[in-house]
């Protein structure tokens, strides 16, 4: 497992999916790219363009890099705006050999098993992912 994909959402349990990247990472030195997409509110789609990701949104990422740093992990981030489901298939394909991701995010409802990213993306991607579930 040379190349990690790891989706990031601020969520408790996408810290989680990054602390299982870590233990990848210390056993077959992988390599590990975060992926964080932002999805505007819906009133912000009518006429208005969004070309950067609001501070308060990157505050998201800060947890996860922390994490990462203090195990002396170097690491890149992707930040996009737009579908998040959409967003990591398209980045799935880019040779990655497995994708890491909380069992559910911060918009979930309590309730289901998957968050809807998640089942969105376990059904379309082709590389295999690994699905953390939330911690306790």
């Amino acid at each position: 497992m040379e190349r990690l994909l790891v989706g990031v959402d601020g969520s408790k349990n996408s810290e989680e999916a990054v602390r299982y990247a870590e233990d990848i990472w210390r056993k077959y030195g992988s390599s590990i790219t975060l992926i964080f997409v932002w999805h505007p509110p819906a009133a912000s789609g009518q006429g208005i363009v969004i070309r950067e990701i609001p501070e308060y949104e990157l505050e998201k990422l800060v947890k996860a890099e922390k994490i990462l740093k203090d195990a002396g992990i170097t690491y890149s981030v992707i930040k996009k705006i737009g579908n998040p489901a959409m967003h990591i298939i398209d980045e799935s394909k880019k040779g990655y050999d497995l994708l890491v991701m909380g069992s559910r995010g911060l918009g979930s409802v309590e309730g289901f098993l998957l968050g809807s990213v998640t089942s969105r993306v376990t059904h379309h991607v082709h590389i295999p992912v690994l699905i953390v579930p939330p911690k306790g």
